[in-house]
């Protein structure tokens, strides 16, 4: 060892090493700042990083088998390493010394003379990562020329938000800036940004100007401003935009990769019409309403019309069919995935690389996959969402679909931060401020949940879905009255006719047939789900065996979804008896809970378990029952009692189903003690028609419970009907601290 550490020593290595790293350090700090300042990419710098980095090795390797002396170098096998000494150490000393001086006057010079930017601008430079686009203004007279200007701002911040260096606000939060007159300040602490993008647009004639301005929302100062000038093609119009774009990304000092330069790019189509049409698809899907739906799906297909090749048509389309499927329930599922699904396909055989294309296919992989029950489409979908936010790290709905599909494996955490992350990039979008309080009832924070949806309401105020997840949540609470009160503000903001179907569980708990009736008579007999409404009457009027019957007739209807038919049958044979045919729907509903593959009980499937558990017992296969019971039991225990996420009666239903009366009646009691009312909104049935805890009818506390449900129940009647009488709403509405 000693031996070593001389041979070290007398080869100069350690003062070497020293001296090198020292060398590098400037190399590195000066390569930092003016590499930069030339234009140099990223990659390229890191690059030079690395050339610095190995030649650290390379100048050891050297040393090592090169004596240097002041009489010259020579290969060290023919030195004499008794007559070799090593260098003056006092002269290495010397310029090991004044090479530090060196590096630390080139760190102050950096950081404190302002070659690199004094704290202020470090400080800036550090923000410069967020930017906000805001809607640009049109100056031209032409009120057309709207749709013109909205496209160009939308372009735009499509293509900044391929520069995975830069975070950008998603068009969603944008559009609730349109001609604010909030100053720049205000905007930035609200959208979380550090930059803000101003534009206007003006069309005259053949001849367009688009005057921009980079702005700090925290100084309120001008970044960068330009105007550019056009005549007005296509072409010209979307070289435009990715001048400005690359623009706008060197003054923010984020380097571009190769990838993301052909991106910014890109020129998607050429026909103005069928930009046109694009542009007004996009604003009808970010509203998410029944009708902006139905309306952007023939602007999408116009525009197809127009440019069969325009990709990003495609993958929009793909997307306002699957996501007019999944909220409205008006589209035949194996019709919109086909459609989707062909869609998705012309999208990336035109453009390979479009993160929207891959985001929709991820949630058509979801989607089947959910339908299904079985297979690997959740492994299919999570590969086709990374690829999304691979290819643009600011897709929001990409995100918020990636959630979707944790949320649906159960990892609840992973869920949560997804959604977190969308909303860093799209704060005032619609989508994470419904999803999030499901995830957050998942975990028992209720109240959280209820302060997230009162918030939504306070932000879209003209948006109906957070009104009827409100409503949900609070039956699922037991505060039937207040739910009745938020499903009518619900209502008045839609015209999807199923609106409204989630409070006829409460006016059968109520007793309010006439309600059910008026529901049904108003729906639209085009409607998909119009030929359910006869079994639906009866099976809300407690017509069991004729809801049955009245279901079977229109069995052939494929048009029907099956998720609606399937729900009323199964508890309608269940309570009738009709275990056989219970049994059949069950296992058509959840394939995973059957077969010689071992079980999987999770959150999507463990009410249809214990159902099919229950059924197992009454056929006589004990050993099945005591299978699904034991899946059951672990998941039914982490979910909260009430609330959107809420288990109901599920621990009840599981210690009957047991043998253990005594346990399941004071879980029963435990429920009802907690704020339990009602069956409908978990289970479907009313409680007094339960057929899972009959055997608990018998305990004469059953008969005391059962009392002080009723009594909860008709104090919240009066309260609907002292309200409908009054056409006063007000005091139900104010006891979620909101009117």
């Amino acid at each position: 060892m000693r031996s070593f550490l001389s041979d070290l020593k007398r080869r100069n290595i350690p003062r070497l090493a020293a001296a090198y790293a020292l060398a590098s350090w400037i190399l590195v700090e000066a390569g930092s700042v003016l590499l930069p300042t030339f234009g140099v990419p990223q990659w390229f710098f890191k690059i030079y990083v690395i050339i610095v980095l190995v030649g650290f090795f390379v100048s050891i390797i050297v040393a090592w088998v090169f004596n240097t002396a002041p009489e010259g170098s020579a290969i060290e096998s023919n030195v004499d390493a008794a007559a070799a000494q090593p260098t003056s150490s006092n002269k290495m000393n010397k310029i090991i010394i004044a090479l530090l001086v060196f590096a630390l006057g080139i760190s102050i010079t950096f950081n404190i003379t302002g070659i690199r930017g004094d704290p202020i601008e470090i400080t800036r430079a550090n923000r410069l990562d967020s930017i906000a686009v805001l809607p640009f203004t049109s100056r031209s007279k032409n009120k057309d020329d709207r749709f013109f200007v909205d496209g160009i701002h939308d372009d735009i911040l499509t293509r900044l938000s391929n520069i995975e260096s830069l975070r950008v606000i998603s068009r969603t939060s944008m559009n609730e800036y349109r001609d604010t007159t909030k100053n720049m300040r205000q905007i930035g602490e609200e959208l979380g940004v550090s930059t803000i993008l101003e534009g206007a647009v003006q069309r005259s004639g053949d001849q367009v100007r688009i005057t921009v301005q980079l702005i700090d929302a925290k100084t309120d100062e001008h970044i960068w401003a330009s105007s550019f000038d056009r005549a007005y093609t296509m072409q010209n119009i979307f070289e435009l935009q990715s001048e400005i774009s690359a623009q706008i990304a060197t003054s923010l000092r984020a380097a571009l990769t190769p990838e993301e330069e052909l991106r910014i790019a890109s020129i998607p189509t050429v026909n103005i019409e069928a930009y046109t049409e694009y542009v007004k698809g996009r604003g009808n899907l970010s509203e998410r309403s029944f009708q902006s739906l139905i309306d952007a799906r023939q602007q999408f297909e116009s525009a197809i019309s127009l440019d069969p090749d325009y990709a990003q048509a495609h993958a929009a389309l793909a997307e306002t069919v699957l996501v007019t499927l999944s909220n409205h329930a008006s589209l035949v599922p194996s019709v919109a995935f086909d459609t989707a699904a062909a869609a998705i396909d012309k999208a990336l055989q035109v453009d390979p690389q479009l993160a929207e294309a891959f985001a929709a296919r991820g949630l058509l992989e979801m989607m089947q996959w959910q339908r299904a029950g079985i297979g690997t489409g959740n492994i299919d979908a999570a590969q086709s969402f990374r690829t999304a936010i691979e290819l643009n790290p600011n897709l929001a709905y990409a995100y918020v679909w990636f959630s979707s599909l944790h949320q649906a494996e159960g990892e609840i955490d992973a869920a949560i931060e997804l959604l977190t992350r969308a909303l860093v990039i799209d704060p005032r979008g619609r989508i994470p401020y419904v999803n999030l309080p499901n995830l957050y009832a998942l975990v028992g924070k209720n109240d959280r949940a209820t302060d997230f949806l009162l918030r939504a309401i306070s932000i879209f105020p003209d948006w109906s879905t957070p009104y009827g997840s409100l409503s949900t949540h609070l039956q699922k609470l037991g505060r039937l009255d207040e739910a009745i009160a938020w499903g009518r503000r619900e209502s008045a903001l839609t015209t999807d006719p199923l609106t409204g179907g989630d409070l006829l569980g409460i006016f059968q708990t109520f007793g309010d047939d006439d309600a059910i009736i008026d529901f049904l008579d108003d729906f639209p007999a085009d409607h998909l789900v119009y030929p359910l409404g006869d079994s639906i009457l009866k099976y809300m009027t407690r017509n069991y065996e004729e809801t049955l019957v009245a279901l079977d007739n229109i069995a052939a209807e494929s048009s029907v979804p099956i998720g609606f038919r399937r729900d009323i049958a199964i508890n309608s044979a269940l309570i009738t008896h009709d275990y056989e045919r219970a049994y059949r729907d069950l296992v058509d509903m959840s394939p995973r809970l059957v077969g010689d593959v071992k079980i999987v009980v999770d959150t999507n499937n463990v009410q249809a378990a214990i159902l099919l558990a229950f059924v197992e017992q009454k056929l006589d296969r004990p050993g099945r029952a005591r299978t699904l019971l034991d899946g059951a039991e672990p998941v039914v225990h982490d979910l909260p009692r009430l609330g959107l996420a809420g288990r109901g009666l599920s621990d009840v239903h599981i210690l009957t189903l047991r043998g253990r009366p005594n346990a399941a009646m004071e879980a029963l009691i435990e429920a009802v003690d907690n704020g339990y009312v009602s069956s409908q909104a978990f289970d479907g049935w009313p409680f007094d028609e339960d057929p899972i805890i009959e055997p608990l009818r018998s305990d004469p506390r059953f008969k005391l419970v059962e009392q002080r449900i009723n009594e909860k129940i008709e104090s919240m009647r009066r309260n609907v009907e002292d309200a409908r009488s009054r056409e006063d709403w007000s005091a139900l509405l104010e006891k979620a601290e909101l009117i």
